[in-house]
């Protein structure tokens, strides 16, 4: 009996790892595909526009510079560089001394002159009234002369006094020039920090006065976008270093004539300068690394689709239309301008249909 207890026992372990060793190798079924949904998107209505990248500088177009009016030597600084002048305001004083002594000088010699004139017209009014003809004809002629001689000399002197007193006049016209003042407001910048003191000649480059309130954005653009630009484009303008701060600016003017580096290189594309006027904003400096979109074309209420969902692959662009309960239709569309990911539909489509990606 317990003979056939062992072998029940044995047939039923066996049966159990048989069963087990069946259920783990046993061939399993494949999980079934799950198929993803289809990528849709909406058609919408929306503003559509176009732009231009541009990369530049912030630049002070508005300089006026200040030269000096004579040589001399700087007497008084009355403004510190870097500080805001109004128009008017004195900058700084020449010295006049050695002008001074010079037309000093002139003064003597001209009144010296003065009575030169003098002496000689007296003396030649007193000698035509004590003159003699002269009896024979040559007595006549040397009279004639000496007469003739007289008032020419009398002229000549008179011409020469006369010039005098312009001399005299210009230098006290330059002199009058020792107070240079402000011709314009902004801010001083003094060309050298040594000239506060050294002699300066006439003409020298003293420093400049830059009206801050006028900025300009300088840029390049190839040829290809150069036709594109017009004056008066709006442009978004943003720091590279600062890119939350964002300006506004608009296209002032599009060189017409490429830059000299370019127009002689026929390897290299052309390029051409274009200026963008900035809105003054007190957060904005001269020399500041700038990019901005510069908008060349805005469409409003435009039908506009994602670029993805626009197929290619035939002459005509067409798209997937989603007709619901998973039933779709192919439809031709006719595309217009592109912008970024999305494009618009002139034709085709309307606002709120759904188009698909399968």
């Amino acid at each position: 009996m317990k003979k056939w207890i062992n072998i029940t026992i044995t047939v039923v372990l066996l049966a159990g790892v048989g069963y087990w060793l069946y259920d783990m190798y046993k061939p399993k079924p494949e999980a079934p595909v799950e198929i993803p949904p289809p990528i849709t998107f909406e058609v919408t209505q929306e503003t559509m526009t176009q732009s231009i990248q541009v990369k530049g500088k912030s630049v002070y177009t508005d300089q006026t510079d200040v030269f000096a009016p004579y040589t001399s030597s700087i007497k008084q600084w009355h403004v510190k560089s870097g500080e805001q002048v109004k128009k008017g305001d004195i900058l700084f004083t020449l010295d006049t001394s050695a002008l001074q002594t010079e037309i000093d000088q002139m003064q003597s010699d001209l009144a010296k002159a003065r009575l030169d004139v003098e002496i000689n017209q007296v003396s030649a009014d007193q000698a035509n009234m004590s003159e003699t003809l002269g009896v024979t004809e040559e007595e006549r002629k040397k009279a004639f002369v000496e007469r003739e001689g007289k008032r020419l000399t009398n002229e000549l002197n008179q011409k020469a006094l006369g010039l005098k007193e312009q001399e005299v006049q210009k230098k006290q016209a330059v002199m009058a020039k020792a107070v240079v003042y402000a011709s314009a407001s902004g801010i001083f910048q003094m060309n050298e920090e040594d000239s506060k003191t050294r002699a300066v000649t006439e003409g020298q480059l003293m420093g400049s006065i830059t009206n801050i309130s006028k900025l300009k954005f300088m840029t390049i653009v190839g040829e290809e976008e150069m036709f594109r630009l017009k004056v008066g484009m709006p442009v978004q303008v943003r720091m590279t270093a600062q890119k939350d701060l964002k300006f506004t600016g608009k296209v002032s003017k599009v060189s017409k004539f490429a830059r000299k580096s370019t127009d002689t290189d026929l390897k290299q594309a052309s390029q051409f300068d274009v200026v963008i006027d900035m809105k003054p904003d007190e957060r904005m400096y001269g020399g500041v690394s700038l990019e901005g979109d510069i908008e060349t074309l805005r469409k409003a209420k435009a039908t506009v689709v994602s670029s993805l969902a626009i197929m290619r692959d035939q002459p005509e662009p067409y798209v997937l239309l989603d007709k619901g309960h998973g039933q779709t239709e192919q439809l031709m569309i006719q595309a217009g301008i592109e912008s970024g990911d999305k494009t618009e539909v002139v034709s085709g489509l309307k606002p709120g249909d759904i188009v698909v990606i399968p």
